[in-house]
Parts: C-alpha cells; structure tokens; sequence
C-alpha cells in the first residue's frame, strides 16, 4: 500500500472498495523500521478493531504512536473509554480533544525517516475507522503522501497536541481548508 501512496494518491470509496486497504497501510507502518510515528483520529472503532491491533503493534515496536480519542462519540462513549484504557496500557498516546470542541475529523499521517529524507503520508478520511460500518456507510478515504496534505494534517496533529497555546497552528493550514 506504501509504496503506491509514495507514487499516487488513492481514493477509496466505501462501502464499495474494501476496508482492508486502510488496516494493511498502518499495519505496513506498524512493522516497517524506517516508520518513525503514527498519529490518527478515531471517532468510531470497531469492537475487535484491527485498527487498533496495528497501532498498538506499532508502539510495540517502538514507534511514537498518538491517537486523537473522542470521548464525545455518541452511543461509542463507553468502548472508546475502554479503548483508551487499553492503548495506554500498551505505551500509546492518547489524546482525549479539546475542551467544547467535537473532534469529528479522520486523519492519519506517519511519519518515515529514509535515505536521510523524511516523508509524510497517510490519509483524509470522512468514514470512521470502523471495519464493520465500513461494509455499510457511505464514505470517502484519500490516502495521499501530497506534502501540502501532509503539512495540514502535521498543523492539526500539533494543534491536538498542544491545544492550550491557541489556534495558531490551524491558522496556518492552507490546503485542509
């Protein structure tokens, strides 16, 4: 899955092309050594979630794994306070959002250090990473290592991550928008 994203963007249209594509690419990540970090929303999860098998394999393996959590998912309250418990009982770093603020975007970049050079990919989704409701909703994934993409999706990482010094990293997306 890697090396088509590093050449073409891909877009995945859900529930028509399989979900399979978006478990492969963060298992790819999760086992590939040049991989630095992961970082990804979650909104809804799956209750066996492969999603969440990969990432924790990924820290397992000593990357820097961050996952956006939304404790706000309605009627996902409980699994996703359980979810956390279990991420970070496995060394993952998770961010529960920002205060009166719905986290509802679905995004991942990773991060890959090679041949001295780092590069971006991952995607801009509007489906949850639920391998269930992925059978079943309508919904779009773009999996794109587009820098300009990537940069945007790295400002609202460091937003997330550091919410209390104010907006100024969402100010500066560009492309997102």
């Amino acid at each position: 899955v890697t090396d088509v994203i590093e050449k073409q963007d891909v877009l995945l249209h859900f529930p028509y092309h399989n979900f399979n594509g978006i478990i492969d690419l963060l298992r790819e990540a999760a086992i590939d050594p040049t991989v630095v970090s992961i970082k990804i929303t979650a909104y809804r999860l799956a209750e066996n979630s492969k999603i969440i098998n990969a990432l924790i394999n990924a820290a397992r393996n000593g990357k820097e794994v961050v996952v956006m959590l939304e404790l706000k998912a309605r009627f996902d309250e409980e699994a996703n306070l359980e979810w956390k418990d279990v991420l970070e009982d496995e060394g993952v770093k998770v961010l529960l959002g920002v205060p009166k603020m719905k986290i509802h975007a679905k995004l991942c970049v990773i991060k890959k250090r090679k041949n001295n050079k780092t590069l971006y990919y991952g995607f801009v989704s509007t489906g949850n990473l639920n391998e269930k409701t992925a059978t079943v909703y309508a919904d779009h994934c773009l999996l794109t290592s587009n820098i300009k993409i990537m940069n945007d999706v790295n400002k609202v990482f460091n937003y997330l991550q550091n919410w209390q010094k104010g907006e100024a990293p969402l100010n500066q997306c560009k492309t997102l928008l």
